[in-house]
């Protein structure tokens, strides 16, 4: 169909870390590629808690980002995980599981990164063909030759590929496969973060300083905890986003358990917490002061 990949026209809906690895990997086999993202620029909404890239995920990334810019996210990459803990609400150990200890920059280490980093440093060498304030509203499919985008400002996109990397609530996905709908589980959750200083390394549980810690508690309540720490060294010359350390914690319940007074998506963090602490205060004291 297409003598040869210049040919190929390949159309991206979203700059997620999908759209944006996807893009560079296309661009270095000369695909023609252009992204289309909502958002007005990069950090118009928050970017959620960070990645951890697996040896599979490292070793794609290295084969398709352009030379130095795998090195830039290796380098700006947190402490990798010492252990995986699971954990009863009273700090009783169920499960630990050790694993190997890697520098980040060992080629079998996971790569545990903000996800504001890595989106700034994979859209590096993107800005001729992302396009910002773009928000896709419908496409139009023809099967014997090209697709089209259309967008909420009235302008177009033609391509012979329309991928839609815009999220859970894809409007491309929502066309194509109206009946692959989003399910409500009834599962409510609650997050936080705390900066790494003070007394918090000194009052957080260790298994939580030493990678992902996942607390079972009573009633379906749910916990997850880490902490995201850094080498105090930095490479001269490497540009460094987003190298807060934290520790961040999550509970999930049964909304019904949780008794929130109004829809969860427009609750204050204040009330959030509340609720939740209603339901913990039997929990061990550290996790109660966590919260």
């Amino acid at each position: 169909m297409f003598g040869n990949r210049k040919d190929l026209r390949v159309r991206i809906i979203g700059t997620g870390t999908g759209g944006l690895c996807l893009a560079q990997g296309l661009r270095r086999d000369d695909v023609d590629v252009e992204l289309f993202e909502r958002d007005t620029t990069p950090t118009d909404r928050q970017q959620g808690y960070r990645l951890s890239i697996s040896t599979t995920g490292r070793c794609a990334l290295k084969a398709y980002l352009p030379d130095g810019l795998f090195e830039k996210l290796v380098a700006n990459c947190a402490k990798p995980s010492e252990s995986v803990s699971f954990l009863d609400h009273h700090l009783n150990r169920l499960l630990v599981i050790e694993l190997p200890h890697r520098d980040r920059r060992d080629a079998k280490s996971e790569l545990p990164i903000s996800r504001i980093a890595l989106r700034f440093i994979v859209s590096e060498g993107l800005d001729d063909v992302i396009h910002y304030g773009k928000k896709c509203v419908r496409f139009e499919d023809d099967p014997r030759s090209d697709v089209t985008a259309r967008f909420e400002d009235g302008s177009t996109t033609t391509g012979d590929v329309l991928i839609g990397a815009d999220g859970a609530s894809s409007y491309v996905r929502a066309q194509l496969l109206p009946d692959a709908r989003r399910v409500e589980t009834g599962i409510v959750a609650v997050s936080g973060k705390l900066h790494l200083d003070g007394q918090v390394p000194q009052v957080t549980p260790r298994p939580i300083l030493h990678g992902p810690t996942l607390i079972l508690g009573p009633k379906g309540c749910f916990m997850f905890a880490n902490a995201v720490d850094y080498e105090a060294e930095t490479e001269e010359g490497t540009p460094y986003y987003d190298r807060e350390q934290y520790v961040m914690w999550g509970f999930s319940a049964h909304d019904e358990a949780l008794n929130l007074p109004t829809n969860p998506a427009v609750l204050s963090g204040q009330d959030a917490a509340a609720a939740m602490s209603a339901l913990i205060d039997d929990w061990h004291p550290a996790l109660r002061w966590l919260v």
